[in-house]
């Protein structure tokens, strides 16, 4: 049903909307989408590796992976897709000082999004070979969509000796998903910023 490849840069948009579509739902403006399509590419450049799900011919789905350095120095500096720092600052230092200029829902609604990523501080446990994130559109949930991007970032991690990987979430997502795949939840924490949830950090043993 989807086909799984490795991350282009040609599909930056359809990420940029797969992303949208997993923590949003508010109307975009033009300066919103220039926004998530430079976040999206930061997201899918600055990782080890990307691969993507399609679905007749549209990206509607991506995993990314990022091998800690303390794992193998030598695997840390291999990329699939070559990371652009420019681009990575210029998102960066552009956010920072206001230039998206994003409207008031979205900005609102990032805002949310972006204290729940905070969250992931210091006392996260994190030392792990491999931190996994996902992304999927929002037509396409409980397809198999993130099944089929599971399975390949597991045969991507088991061919380069990863052995533990662990991902990041909370209880306002679909912290489920990685339960019913073997996942242990080995840390959780409540929001530090007033809002009813947790923070959570699920590993996988390979």
């Amino acid at each position: 049903m989807f086909l799984i490849r490795k991350f282009e840069e040609r599909d930056v948009p359809d990420c940029a909307m797969c992303f949208y579509e997993s923590f949003f739902d508010c109307p975009l403006t033009e300066n919103d989408r220039a926004f998530l399509r430079d976040y999206a590419q930061v997201l899918a450049e600055k990782c080890s590796f990307t691969y993507v799900a399609e679905s007749e011919g549209q990206v509607v789905g991506f995993i990314i992976g990022h091998y800690k350095k303390s794992f193998d120095k030598s695997l840390a500096k291999t990329h699939d897709a070559k990371p652009h720092y420019k681009a990575w600052l210029r998102c960066f230092f552009k956010f920072a000082f206001g230039g998206y200029k994003m409207s008031a829902p979205f900005k609102a609604q990032f805002d949310v999004f972006y204290k729940k990523l905070k969250e992931n501080g210091k006392d996260t446990p994190l030392a792990c070979d491999c931190e996994l994130m996902a992304l999927c559109s929002r037509k396409d949930f409980r397809k198999g969509l993130g099944t089929a991007l599971w399975e390949a970032f597991q045969e991507r991690c088991i061919q380069s000796g990863v052995k533990t990987v662990r991902v990041f979430t909370d209880t306002d997502a679909t912290y489920t998903f990685y339960e019913k795949r073997g996942f242990k939840l080995v840390w959780e924490k409540p929001y530090s910023f007033g809002t009813p949830g947790r923070s959570l950090v699920y590993e996988y043993k390979l």
